[in-house]
C-alpha cells in the first residue's frame, strides 16, 4: 500500500502552495492516501482539490514581505515555535509516513521529534553546494548608498546577515534539544532527509544527476485555475505580446509605471495584476487579478516577472525568455543562473526611470538568441517529470512501501 503523505504548503506566497499542489495532485492520481496543509487565504486556489484539505493557521504574509523587503529574519522565533506546535499537533493526528514541506521551515524541528521522513521543496540555488554571485537585493540602504556602495557593503556583510537571519531557527533548534545548522542561511532553508530541488541541473551547470541529500524534480509547473478572460479572443497573433506579472510577492506599486513603460513598444501586454490596480482603458493592456500562466506564457514573446523561479521556469518551459525585476534575494539568485545561460535579463527597480526596461525588453523581442536559448531549455525541461521522481524520491525516503 502507498505510504500516507502529508504535504505543507506554507503559502507565504503563491509558489510555496503552487509547488506541494501539484504534486499532491499527482500523489493522489498514483494512489496514495494524501492530506495538503495550506493557510484560509489559499482557500480560493484549492475550491477543486481532490484530496483532503487541512487548514493552517495564518501565515502572516504581510509581515513576512516586510521583513523581507528590510532585511529581517523572516520569522522570529515565537512564530517558529507556534509553527512547530502546529506541525506536532498535525503530525500526530494524521500519522503520515512521509511529511513534504514548501518553506516549512519548522518541519526540520517538528518531523524529526516525530520521527517523520521529511522532505523540503526548494531551489537549488539555496544549497551550499553552489557558489553564485550574491547580488544585493533591494534593501532599504541602496536609494541612500547606490548600487555599487550597497554591494561593496554587502559582499562584506552577507556572512554575518546570513548568520544573524539563521539565529531564530537555530534558537528553535536548540530549545528543542537539537543541535545548530551553523551561520549559513542556506542550510536553514534546505536541511530535510531529501531536498527536493524544482530546478534541472544544467541550468547549474552540472551533469544530468543529483546532489547528495537532493533530488532534482524538475520545474514543478503550476498557475491558478482560473478561466480564460473575456477578453483573450481580442488579442491579434499578428502582433508580439508581453506577458507582465510580478506575482504575490512582487511590488504592485511598481506595475503602474512597468506598463506606461512598455507602452512605448509596438505590442500588446497581458497583465495579471494580483490585485494592483491599474488606469482603466490603456490601450493594448489587458488585465486580470490572476491568469492560467502557463496559457498565456505559451502564447507570449517575452515573459516580465519579479525574476521569481515559478513564473521564470513557467516562461522557459514554453520556449520564453524572461526579463526581471527583482526585488528579494530569491530572485536575484534564480536570475543570477538563468541569465549565465543566456535566458533572460534583470533590470533593478531602482533603474526603471532610465527607460531600462524598454531598452532591455526592446533588445530581447529582436535578439532571436534569446528565443533559441529559452527553446533549448525548454527540451531539456521536457526530460524532467516530476511525479516520475517523486516517486523514485519516496521509495527512498520510505522503503518499506
Amino acid at each position: 500500500m502507498p505510504p500516507k503523505i502529508l504535504l505543507m504548503a506554507h503559502d507565504v506566497t503563491l509558489a510555496h502552495l503552487g509547488r506541494p499542489l501539484r504534486l499532491a495532485e499527482g500523489l493522489i492520481a498514483d494512489g496514495h492516501d494524501v492530506t495538503l496543509a495550506a493557510s484560509a487565504e489559499s482557500a480560493r486556489f484549492l475550491q477543486q482539490f481532490p484530496g483532503r484539505v487541512h487548514r493552517l493557521a495564518s501565515t502572516g504574509k504581510a509581515r513576512f514581505i516586510d521583513n523581507l523587503a528590510k532585511g529581517r529574519p523572516v520569522f522570529d522565533f515565537e512564530t517558529l515555535k507556534r509553527f512547530a506546535e502546529e506541525d506536532e499537533a498535525l503530525l500526530a493526528s494524521l500519522q503520515p509516513e512521509l511529511v513534504i514541506g514548501d518553506f516549512r521551515l519548522s518541519l526540520s524541528v517538528s518531523a524529526r521529534r516525530a520521527g517523520v521522513p521529511y522532505a523540503t521543496i526548494t531551489n537549488a540555488y539555496w544549497s551550499p553546494a553552489f557558489t553564485p554571485r550574491f547580488v544585493v537585493p533591494d534593501l532599504p540602504m541602496l536609494p541612500y548608498l547606490g548600487v555599487g556602495i550597497s554591494q561593496f557593503l554587502f559582499d562584506l556583510a552577507r556572512p554575518f546577515a546570513f548568520a544573524y537571519l539563521a539565529r531564530p531557527m537555530n534558537a528553535l533548534r536548540r530549545h528543542y534539544g537539537m543541535p545548530s545548522l551553523g551561520h549559513d542561511l542556506r542550510r536553514i532553508y534546505t536541511d530535510a532527509d531529501l531536498a527536493l530541488f524544482s530546478d534541472v541541473p544544467q541550468i547549474y551547470a552540472l551533469p544530468d544527476g543529483d546532489l547528495p541529500g537532493s533530488v532534482f524534480l524538475g520545474p514543478i509547473g503550476w498557475s491558478p485555475d482560473v478561466p480564460l478572460p473575456d477578453w483573450w479572443g481580442r488579442l491579434d497573433p499578428r502582433r508580439p505580446l508581453i506577458y507582465v506579472t510580478l506575482g504575490s510577492s512582487g511590488d504592485g506599486k511598481l506595475l503602474p509605471d512597468i506598463i506606461r513603460q512598455l507602452g512605448v513598444l509596438d505590442a500588446q501586454l497581458v497583465v495579471a495584476t494580483a490585485g494592483a490596480t491599474l488606469a482603466a482603458g490603456l490601450p493594448d493592456v489587458f488585465a486580470a487579478d490572476y491568469l492560467p500562466g502557463e496559457q498565456v506564457a505559451a502564447r507570449a514573446n517575452l515573459v516580465i516577472c519579479n525574476g521569481g523561479s515559478p513564473t521564470s521556469s513557467q516562461a522557459i518551459a514554453q520556449g520564453v525568455p524572461v526579463l526581471a525585476v527583482p526585488g528579494n534575494l530569491d530572485q536575484y539568485l534564480n536570475m543570477h543562473y538563468l541569465e549565465k545561460c543566456g535566458l533572460g535579463l534583470t533590470v533593478r527597480n531602482q533603474n526603471l526611470g532610465d527607460g531600462l526596461l524598454v531598452t532591455a525588453a526592446r533588445r530581447m523581442l529582436n535578439n532571436p538568441e534569446f528565443r533559441r536559448n529559452a527553446q533549448r531549455y525548454a527540451e531539456i525541461f521536457r526530460r524532467y517529470d516530476p511525479q516520475a521522481r517523486l516517486a523514485t524520491a519516496i521509495a527512498k525516503l520510505c522503503p518499506s512501501h
